[in-house]
């Protein structure tokens, strides 16, 4: 896979590294993001399965990939780690509005994340 930081424009570059640094050293509860260096357009997190449910005690790895039209268009979400759940098919890939019709551009990373 290659990178889409080169498509982007400089200053949706800039936001997506200040987002990333910030969710990096502030992150949400149960939630590690793991910045790749090498392309800012490849977010790749840790998420704790939520006390009370099914996924108590599990970490589950998932990847955000930001495409060329970013912040336009919404990226894309996929678990690396196997999991059933409604909203996420066969080969990983997360299904939920936010990723699809309910996308805006100024809802940022951290809100995907939750």
């Amino acid at each position: 896979q290659t990178s889409n930081a080169e498509n982007l424009p400089p200053q949706t570059l800039r936001l997506l590294c200040r987002e990333v640094s910030l969710l990096t050293s502030d992150p949400p509860d149960g939630i590690k993001v793991f910045p790749n260096d090498e392309d800012v357009t490849d977010v790749q997190v840790a998420i704790e399965g939520p006390e009370g449910t099914p996924y108590a005690g599990g970490v589950f790895r998932m990847k955000l990939v930001l495409g060329k039209d970013f912040p336009a268009a919404p990226p894309k979400g996929f678990f690396l780690t196997k999991i059933f759940h409604p909203n996420v098919g066969p080969s990983g890939e997360i299904c939920v509005n936010v990723l699809k019709r309910d996308w805006r551009a100024e809802l940022g990373l951290r809100h995907v994340l939750l």
